[in-house]
């Protein structure tokens, strides 16, 4: 498994629905906050990034805000960056 398919799982498992936007966030908020390798280019870590803030943004009521995304931007969101760091892995 390369250093970015976790996030990359992550992406696809909440944008084809197999886990929920909350799921998702719960878990790629710490995963991006610990992730323990170097990105292999500035784009990888944009593209992680986004995904983070996508979880944030969803996420944003636990830090006393109200949230930015609903479930269906999420899910559009992070099919959006899923393709992004599929091309990237490739």
């Amino acid at each position: 498994m390369s250093k970015m398919e976790a996030l990359l799982v992550l992406a696809e498992a909440v944008a084809e629905g197999r886990i929920t936007a909350g799921e998702f966030s719960t878990v790629c908020l710490p995963l991006y906050k610990h992730y323990p390798f170097r990105y292999p280019s500035e784009e990888h870590y944009r593209a992680a990034t986004d995904l983070f803030y996508v979880a944030h943004d969803y996420d944003s009521a636990n830090l006393g805000m109200p949230d930015l995304l609903n479930d269906d931007q999420v899910r559009q969101k992070a099919a959006d960056i899923a393709r992004r760091m599929r091309m990237l892995l490739q």
